[in-house]
Formats: C-alpha cells, structure tokens, sequence
C-alpha cells in the first residue's frame, strides 16, 4: 500500500502534518478501565473455575470500528476541498503504545503510517512524515515520561521523535550515531531509552536527554544477542530483549549486564518458535508475543509459564501473526494482532481484583 498510495491521500495527511501545530488536537485525556472494556464481550483467562487473571476490553480496528468523529483539521479540508475525509486503515499494525490514559499510537510498517487515537475525544491523526522525510517502515514506538514520542524506522535508519501532538521535533542522535536497522524501543523510569539495532546485535543507548551512553551487551558471558528485535523495561529498571534466532529472551540490569533467560526454542508452551514483543506487568509478569504460536505467554521472574492466551484465528482473543505488545501502567494490554489489521486489548487482574 505504501508505493502506491494516490496523490490525493499523501497531499491530505501532508496538509494535515502541517496544519497541526496551528489548530492542535488537544493534549491527553483520561480513559478509565472500565470505560474503555466492551460490555458485549466477557471473556477471562484461564477459564472458570479457576481464578480469572486475564480479562479481554476491546479491540480497536481502526478509526471506523472506534467511530471517530472528523476532527477541526478534517472538517477544514472538507470544507476547503469539497471531498469527505477519509479515515486510513489499519493494514499491518505493527507497534502499539499507550500513555496510560485515552491516547495510543500505533506503527503501520506496511502503509508507512503512525495513527494517534485518542480513545476518549474519539479523534484520530496521523504521522506520515518526519521534516521532509516520510516514513518507510515504521516499527518501534515507545514514549518519554515528558511526552515524546519516539519512532524507530527500520528501512530508513533512523529514529525519529515528535511530540504528543505528534508534530516532528528531530532525529534521534542525528548524524552522531548510526544505526543498522533500528526496531524494538523501551524507555525506563529515569527517561534512559533502549534503542534495538538488528543487525547490528545489540542494544544503543541513550540517557534522559538523549546522549549517546554505548550499547550492550558485552560479548562475554551468555548474554550475547542474535537479531533481537524487541525491548521491554520493568519498574525496577531491568531490561527484556527478544533475541529472536536464539529464541530466548534475555533480561539485563540497567547497564546491560546479563542476569538470565526466560525460554528456548521449541513448540511446546513455556518455548518459543517466532518469538516478538515482550512486555512486564506490575507484578512483574513478563508476557512474550510468539507470532508462530499466534498467542501471548505469561512467565514469571524465575522463567516458570504461568498461563498462555490465544490460538491462531479471527475471533475475539485469537491472533494472526500479532507482533509488538504494550502493557500501561494500569496494567492495559495492548496487542498489534497484525494480519488481523487491529490491535486487541485485554487487562490483567491483579489478585486482589480477581
């Protein structure tokens, strides 16, 4: 879709990347648990009689399946050009990241697109561009605690950063530090962000005001990578790597020393054969995306498999090749169920809600 998206369609996001400083979109909004859980769905994981720790909220399709409203930079064209705004589809969402209240952004690698929905205003926006540069494959999303947004691209090279408003600011390291093919991005409680490089084998890192700090992990010592492509952070600072072609994700202190593996190659639960997206939860429960398996397994701090979610399919809480996950401080799970074309989302229930 990306090589061959009309004129009239990259013209429209064009004109509505530039318009946004001026008219704005609004800064966050609160969305609570309960309002955002689709009342028509009830399903837990695992199944009764046991004690539900899982619990699916909705899922997002897109802006039609959200019912979003034409916002003032829509209604301007309208009026301007005479044609109907068109809202853009999902076609392979990618990464997903929230900031823990109404605002999620998700990367579409295949349509070279990032859609910032706003769940409560019902408001949806687009980043197609970063200066005069478009977006090619948009993977990796991850937020500052100030409100940035990062963007790793993988066929440019680069990661890019823009505001909440989603308006570009500039490019990560610009010039300094040269990146092989960017993807997984993670940001810790001290503003530190983890930047994946593919093929490079390792992790870039980059501290609260963007300073280049090296990359680990140190080629010693068990903890070497090959290809990894995703990033997690917990509370405590340690941090989750997906090393895809050892099929394994590995867990490193702050400064990337390795402590331990969750997981090994195999097609059996507790193993993994295409592992993607890692995320932690509160409780420290680390989640792993395989798109091989089409679900999400749940491990905890000593590699033990505590429950998997999902089977390959289109119903509600299966999946079809689903990639990047991202779990918010309310304990929101948020899926890029990719060849499904939307993203799923669930809770974890915390014992004392059970």
């Amino acid at each position: 879709m990306r090589r061959s998206r009309c004129a009239s369609v990259i013209l429209l996001l064009l004109v509505l990347s530039s318009l946004l400083p001026i008219m704005g979109c609004g800064g966050p909004s609160a969305l609570s648990v309960a309002s955002l859980r689709d009342p028509s769905v009830d399903m837990t994981w695992p199944p009764a009689p046991h004690p539900a720790r899982i619990r699916f909220l909705r899922e997002i399709s897109g802006p039609e399946q959200i019912k979003a409203e034409p916002g003032a930079l829509a209604r301007f064209l309208e009026f301007v050009t005479g044609e109907q705004f068109q809202p853009v589809p999902f076609v392979t969402p990618y990464g997903v990241v929230s900031d823990g209240g109404a605002l999620l952004f998700v990367s579409d690698s295949s349509s070279g697109v990032v859609h910032r929905i706003d769940l409560a205003r019902q408001k949806v926006s687009y980043i197609v561009q970063a200066g005069e540069e478009f977006l090619s494959s948009p993977v990796g999303l991850a937020l500052s605690p100030s409100g940035e947004v990062y963007v790793s691209d993988s066929v440019n090279a680069k990661v890019y950063v823009f505001s909440h408003r989603g308006e570009f600011l500039h490019v990560l390291a610009d010039g300094q530090v040269g990146f092989r093919r960017p993807a997984g991005l993670a940001v810790n409680s001290k503003g530190v962000l983890f930047v994946v490089d593919v093929l490079a084998h390792k992790l870039k890192v980059f501290d609260k005001n963007e300073r280049y700090m090296g990359e680990f992990p140190a080629d010693d010592g068990g903890g070497e990578l090959n290809l990894p492509s995703h990033v997690a952070v917990d509370k405590d600072d340690k941090v989750y790597v997906t090393d895809a072609l050892n099929f394994t994700v590995k867990i490193y202190d702050e400064a990337g020393r390795y402590l331990r593996s969750i997981g090994e190659i195999g097609d059996a639960p507790g193993s993994f054969a295409r592992p993607r997206g890692v995320a932690v939860d509160s409780d420290l429960n680390v989640y792993v995306i395989d798109a091989a398996f089409d679900n999400f397994q749940i491990f905890n701090q000593e590699g033990q498999l505590l429950l998997f979610v999902g089977k390959p399919g289109k119903k509600t809480g299966e999946f079809y090749m689903p990639s990047g996950i991202h779990i918010d401080r309310n304990d929101r799970i948020f899926i890029s169920d990719s060849y499904n074309r939307r993203v799923q989302v669930f809770e974890y229930l915390k014992e004392e809600n059970r």
